[in-house]
């Protein structure tokens, strides 16, 4: 009898631990580098952990903003393999020294922006990109796409004859080659030090983030700017989980996460275009020139990097290649996909969309063609175009930036 009540204790407290430990489990760490509640991915990540808690009130999520919860950014990737942490805001690029592939996350002129970026969800490059994630051990759950431009000190930056001879900190491999084929030079420093670095004179030009311009004063020390309309500098920087932590959700569990992703989509790119008006409106009135590229000088960016950049990305790897192929067919196919229902939370979200977006076909070349006209870019504005018994595909949704 004595030896049957322990018996039945020791069951008791074993049940016990089990539960606490599935308890434990369904409660999901974030880890990301920036400021709490001021950098818009850390915003957009409490949009997406409010969301999956409207729909599964008993999973609860620690967000971990400037590296608190102890692993260093690059660190992020490992921490979520050996179990340290369950998501993370991740420049993907970051991982490119263990999935070198990972750096077509930060490709020069692909995407030329935040807007284009959205036409490649849904597409074959996410699908294989995600592919590629799972079977690295993370899942990508958000598509957010960091905008970006260049600020020189010196002089205004159009094509890439107009980098010759200076000196550019780009921050990435793939944009130092680039640049080097464009005849500047590209020291290497953290953007916490590019302010100071211009302001002494040492460093020319920089490229980086539109949060960043603003973030670290770089304006204060510039006096070009060259932002907005086609760029050569977009970072894919997304909300990633262990694939151990997605795999411990049910279907309906997994389906709130994605649900409560795309949300936050719409979300942060609507942060990104609040970056990009905050970043304009502080060099304009620190008294820099801003500008856009034009067509021809965004195209003749896009030659320099298929001889430089993009070549030596396809040579990572026949992933790399077969990556990097999707990427453009996809968007070259974008039109032709049949838009997606999107969930009534995120057509809230959504504003008209803009006239000045070019069609996605005309915005990159095909992998072995010649480069579309100028022409081709520019839509007829809204309010004048012709009627037409053909009916124009449907324009990709764009968030209201003053959701916040």
């Amino acid at each position: 009898m004595l030896s049957s009540g322990r018996v039945f204790i020791g069951m008791v407290l074993l049940g016990a631990a089990w539960l606490s430990q599935a308890a434990a489990a369904r409660e999901f760490r974030i880890s990301h580098q920036w400021s709490a509640d001021i950098d818009a991915r850390d915003r957009a990540a409490r949009v997406f952990v409010a969301e999956v808690q409207k729909r599964l009130p008993g999973i609860t999520f620690s967000i971990h903003p400037r590296s608190s919860l102890g692993i260093k950014p690059a660190e992020q990737f490992d921490a979520m393999t050996d179990g340290r942490a369950e998501l993370a805001i991740y420049p993907l690029f970051y991982a490119s020294k263990k999935v070198p592939e990972f750096s077509i996350g930060l490709l020069p002129g692909v995407p030329a922006n935040t807007e284009l970026a959205l036409l490649l969800k849904g597409s074959e490059f996410e699908e294989k990109v995600q592919a590629l994630a799972m079977e690295k051990g993370v899942r990508i759950l958000t598509w957010w796409w960091l905008g970006g431009g260049i600020a020189s000190r010196t002089q205004e930056i159009g094509g890439p004859e107009t980098v010759r001879e200076m000196s550019i900190r780009t921050g990435d491999k793939a944009f130092d080659l680039m640049m080097q084929a464009a005849g500047g030079d590209t020291p290497s420093m953290a953007s916490t030090e590019i302010a100071k670095k211009m302001g002494s004179g040492e460093l020319d030009s920089a490229l980086t983030s539109y949060e960043s311009f603003v973030s670290f004063r770089i304006y204060e020390h510039a006096k070009h700017a060259t932002l907005g309309g086609f760029g050569i500098w977009t970072s894919f920087q997304p909300l990633i989980m262990s694939r151990a932590a997605w795999e411990s959700l049910s279907p309906k569990e997994q389906q709130a996460f994605e649900e409560a992703a795309e949300i936050s989509d719409a979300y942060f790119e609507g942060t990104q275009r609040d970056a990009l008006q905050m970043a304009v409106e502080a060099f304009t009135k620190a008294g820099a020139n801003v500008k856009e590229l034009t067509f021809e000088e965004y195209a003749a960016w896009l030659n320099v990097a298929k001889v430089s950049s993009w070549e030596e990305y396809q040579k990572i790897s026949p992933v790399a290649a077969s990556l990097f192929t999707s990427m453009l067919r996809s968007f070259i196919d974008s039109d032709k996909r049949a838009k997606v229902k999107l969930a009534p939370e995120v057509q809230r979200l959504q504003p008209k969309p803009a006239a000045v977006l070019p069609k996605p076909a005309a915005v990159l070349p095909k992998p072995a063609a010649v480069l579309p006209k100028p022409a081709a870019a520019q839509p007829t504005p809204a309010a004048t175009q012709p009627k037409s018994a053909a009916t124009p595909p449907k324009a990709v949704p764009q968030p209201k930036p003053a959701v916040k």
